[in-house]
């Protein structure tokens, strides 16, 4: 994982970053308040092929058990290759942030990249994501089409 050391990053979203990395839904969850919610809008391709049952719809996980349970299942179709935020910002309780990823299909073995930007929001203290919002798209060119 690449995170430069300048950008404007809480403890709580780099910690919740390199679980995410590692593929440890449990301490993900862990910064994530018990009423939380995270939406996620992935590539409707993407979300075919991880399983989704409405591929082209947000997925919303309610709550620090729901989100691990949706991370958990995200874990179990792919393998995080890579991840790197590109750009972060702080705004009061708000932190955006863009990040690349790579993955690794566990079905097909096949290996794609894409892009997410993403708002998270803190509590008031600032310990733990009370909300996050993230949309994600594939940018691995013809990553769908068969190879000839």
């Amino acid at each position: 994982m690449i995170i430069r050391p300048s950008l404007d990053l809480p403890a709580v979203v780099r910690k919740s970053l390199e679980a995410y990395c590692a593929g440890d839904p449990v301490t993900l969850s862990q910064g994530f308040d018990q009423r939380a919610q995270c939406l996620v809008q992935f590539d409707p391709k993407l979300g075919q092929r991880i399983g989704l049952k409405q591929p082209s719809e947000p997925v919303l996980a309610d709550g620090a058990l729901g989100i691990m349970d949706f991370y958990a299942s995200e874990f179990a179709a792919f393998e995080v290759t890579y991840l790197e935020v590109q750009s972060a910002m702080r705004a009061g309780r708000d932190v955006a942030a863009v990040c690349e990823w790579g993955v690794r299909l566990r079905g097909s073995g096949l290996m794609v990249a894409g892009r997410c930007h993403n708002i998270w929001t803190l509590d008031s203290q600032g310990r733990k994501i009370i909300e996050g919002r993230s949309v994600c798209k594939i940018i691995t060119p013809e990553w769908d089409k068969p190879i000839n």
